[in-house]
């Protein structure tokens, strides 16, 4: 017994003195996250992919990371809370000449930018004595998308708008698209006259001109207003912006999006603007999960910028924070210039 005793004690420091030898150098980390955009409340992984290069196996591997405060983890993850994050640790072991794939679920309630790292790489000889540590430090980020909200009003205001702009679509003809050609009245002006029929059929004809050609809405978000300090604010029209394009490329618009909301990590240009339909609302939801309450711009800069930007014949619907007594100005200044419809949505009307 004692014999086996001692065999065991030599095989332990053989062993320990082997580990003791190990090289940091040779245990590589790479940090990846399964989604960089993602919708609210959806799961999403975090992968970190640890390779040992050396031929001694590691009884002991921690990776530690920081997510973001707003992380939901799973239940039995070993974590604790920090001012700047949630610290997490996963324990593992890898043998020599070995890789080994770490993967953790989360997801993210609240709209905006999160950060997630992994901060360190710990591990220890084989008896547990002395501990090693590496800091790769690889940090990634996850913008989450705002909310989809269901409002009554919003949905009534909206529908009292397709019917403005519709109503007014019927009422001016398209001087591009000719859908046929009719006999000449007497009324219509020389420049309609089709040539070519009039000479086909020895009689003077007129082009037809379509009436119903698809209707271009201009959507304006103004930040200006809105306390620095207000992220729910923030949140709440930035997914109103979200609601009203996504109703209006449903109903077939051609959609334009501007915004003079700053958007973390995106550092070029005063003022932004997207294209928005049902197949491309990526640019459009990233923008409002990077956009902050810092405004680029006053809401007279931003609807300059809009006039110049959209299609001439384009009805416009101006997004306003909570209060902001301008609105019944910025409406004028978009109707004398455009001659077009103009809808005014502020947040407390959806209340």
């Amino acid at each position: 017994m004692f014999a086996f005793f001692v065999i065991i004690v030599i095989i332990g420091l053989l062993l320990e003195g082997i580990s003791l030898k190990r090289d940091m150098s040779k245990v590589s980390v790479d940090f990846e996250i399964s989604s960089y955009c993602t919708e609210p409340g959806v799961p999403f992984s975090i992968q970190t992919l640890v390779k040992n290069r050396s031929r001694v196996p590691l009884s002991y591997l921690a990776v530690i990371y920081t997510f973001s405060l707003h992380a939901n983890l799973a239940e039995g993850l070993n974590y604790t809370k920090k001012a700047h994050g949630l610290l997490v640790k996963k324990i593992c072991r890898i043998g020599g000449r070995r890789r080994k794939k770490l993967v953790l679920q989360t997801s993210l309630d609240k709209r905006g930018i999160h950060a997630f790292s992994a901060d360190a790489v710990e591990f220890g000889d084989f008896l547990g004595f002395k501990e090693y540590s590496k800091n790769p430090f690889i940090s990634r980020e996850v913008v989450v998308y705002p909310k989809r909200i269901e409002s009554e009003a919003l949905r009534e205001k909206l529908g009292r708008f397709f019917g403005d702009v519709a109503a007014k679509r019927f009422l001016i003809r398209d001087p591009i698209l000719i859908v046929g050609t009719r006999e000449y009245t007497g009324r219509e002006p020389m420049k309609e006259v089709h040539w070519l029929k009039s000479a086909q059929r020895g009689e003077l004809m007129v082009k037809e001109f379509d009436f119903n050609r698809k209707f271009s809405v201009s959507v304006l978000m103004s930040a200006e207003g809105i306390s620095y300090s207000d992220d729910e604010e923030m949140d709440k029209m930035c997914e109103l912006a979200r609601a009203v394009c996504e109703n209006l490329a449903a109903a077939g618009a051609s959609v334009r999006f501007f915004s003079n909301a700053m958007r973390r990590g995106v550092q070029r240009g005063s003022l932004w603007k997207c294209e928005v339909s049902t197949m491309h609302m990526g640019a459009l939801l990233e923008g409002l999960g990077r956009a902050t309450s810092l405004e680029r711009g006053t809401l007279d800069d931003l609807t300059a910028f809009a006039l110049r930007e959209s299609n001439y014949d384009s009805a416009y619907i101006l997004l306003l924070p909570k209060g902001d007594a301008r609105a019944a100005e910025a409406s004028r200044r978009l109707s004398a210039s455009t001659n077009q419809e103009v809808s005014v949505i502020q947040m407390e009307e959806l209340a």
